[in-house]
């Protein structure tokens, strides 16, 4: 979806998605020279989106993407927005998010713990 869309859902305006992305809070992958971010991100508060996106470290968009579209054996079978909607505890797919990222070779800003 457009920045603007997930800005808007969340109270922002679209230049604030930058710093955020910045941080690694959010991500969002570039087609024909245009920002897009994954629509499961609308159906889920900010802080939930930046604790997972924070936990894949420097991964590389596509690599975030495929870990928020993929279904996963550690959570039950499903999505990481479809597990969390179900009620699977945001510190587990943190967790999983953190594996994600060391097993591709991620790196992670000072201070920042994967897992």
């Amino acid at each position: 979806m457009p920045g603007e869309q997930l800005a808007r859902a969340w109270g922002l305006t679209r230049q604030a998605l930058a710093p955020a992305a910045d941080r690694g809070e959010v991500f969002a992958v570039k087609v024909s020279n245009r920002l897009y971010y994954p629509s499961s991100f609308l159906g889920m508060d900010r802080e939930t989106v930046a604790t997972v996106c924070r936990a894949l470290g420097d991964l590389g968009s596509s690599e975030k993407l495929m870990f928020w579209l993929r279904d996963h054996g550690a959570l039950a079978g499903k999505s990481v927005a479809a597990a969390l909607e179900a009620g699977i505890p945001v510190a587990r797919v943190k967790r999983l998010a953190g594996a994600w990222a060391r097993e591709r070779g991620a790196r992670f800003g000072a201070g920042h713990a994967a897992a």
